[in-house]
């Protein structure tokens, strides 16, 4: 066409990385960031956000028992603690999906959502997840070293979640940054 037209819109963009990082790299120009970014909101992943995810399960449950004309479900405890304490990596979508292919699993008569119901290609993280915390060995390990062994790995995990930030591990896991960083020294983990 030779002619122009007047256009009125906007433009709402996301992103799952930090845009000055990439600006700082130079896989995004400066000057569209900045002409783009004339209102910005960071939005936490999901993992920093565990009473969303709590919210986002029963939310997720209840639409999709409707759509899928199931009877109520409940949660079963074990996999809800799995399900919040779980990294998240594709956020609020990985989760819907994971909430959704569990219900799709039910049978008609089954009332309470399990571990068998998840979608197989994550079931192996969860049980990877959780069986440190029911894991006390028959290998002659004193109480004393099972608790040692699992706060290890509960730190590790926690550090692990927040890619290695003490402050907010030590948020996460309710306890001060100097406890953690006494306890890490104490175990021998390293924040990475």
């Amino acid at each position: 066409s030779t002619r122009e037209l007047p256009l009125e819109c906007r433009i709402v963009t996301s992103t799952n990385v930090d845009p000055y990082e990439c600006i700082e790299k130079g896989t995004l120009r400066e000057d569209i960031f900045y002409r783009f970014a004339v209102f910005t909101l960071f939005i936490p992943p999901l993992r920093e956000r565990i009473k969303d995810i709590e919210e986002l399960i029963t939310h997720f449950i209840k639409n999709f028992c409707r759509v899928y004309g199931q009877v109520s479900v409940k949660l079963d405890p074990e996999l809800k603690q799995a399900l919040l304490s779980y990294d998240w990596p594709g956020n609020v979508r990985e989760l819907q999906h994971v909430i959704e292919s569990s219900l799709v699993m039910l049978n008609p008569d089954d009332k309470e959502l399990t571990f068998e119901h998840l979608p197989s290609y994550i079931r192996p993280k969860f049980k990877q997840q959780t069986s440190h915390y029911v894991k006390y060995t028959a290998e002659g390990n004193s109480l004393n070293q099972v608790l040692r062994n699992t706060e290890k790995q509960v730190i590790e995990e926690a550090l692990r979640s927040h890619r290695g930030n003490i402050t907010r591990a030590a948020k996460s896991l309710g306890i001060l940054r100097q406890n953690l960083q006494y306890r890490m020294r104490k175990l021998g983990v390293k924040a990475e």
